[in-house]
């Protein structure tokens, strides 16, 4: 199993970084790989909620299922993510700080498959890597565009997988 925990400082209050992290729209501009963000069931953001992640990386195309299991509104969600090769817990919270907002992420994943069991610790840091230039592209997109990464779509540079 592998487990790490990062954070960053966004300069806008914990509603506007809330309500930009919950906004379907928002996630294919700052995800690595993401092409398309699909609501299954439910509301986003709501418990039971079910939504299927399309990415297309090196040449292939593959879903990944997000169901969120607990949810404190604007503070604190929690999900698993699964797909055919890979079980993950995200737990994702937000605190008010002075200037804005402390958003926290804690990722937990294992291989269901043997070969991705094997192989997956030696994946650690570049998963942790991947992680860091996404939620430092979430953070730039809150503080530049606030709630709606829209206006965006023209500029973004996506990070690459790694």
């Amino acid at each position: 199993m592998v487990k790490f925990k990062i954070s960053t400082i966004i300069n806008k209050p914990s509603n506007v970084v809330s309500q930009a992290f919950l906004e379907p729209k928002n996630i294919i501009q700052w995800m690595t790989n993401l092409e398309k963000f699909e609501v299954i069931k439910g509301k986003i953001g709501e418990v039971g909620s079910i939504a299927h992640l399309h990415y297309y990386e090196k040449s292939r195309s593959y879903i990944m299922e997000d169901r969120i299991e607990h949810c404190e509104p604007g503070k604190k969600y929690v999900s698993q993510v699964l797909s055919e090769a890979l079980i993950v817990h995200v737990e994702t919270i937000f605190y008010s700080v002075d200037n804005g907002t402390k958003m926290n992420l804690a990722w937990s994943g294992k291989g269901k498959l043997l070969f991705l069991k094997l192989l997956l610790p030696f994946m650690r840091k570049k998963i942790i890597t991947q992680a860091k230039a996404e939620l430092e592209r979430f953070k730039e997109l809150v503080e530049i565009y606030g709630v709606d990464f829209s206006k965006s779509a023209k500029k973004v540079i996506k990070p690459q997988g790694i």
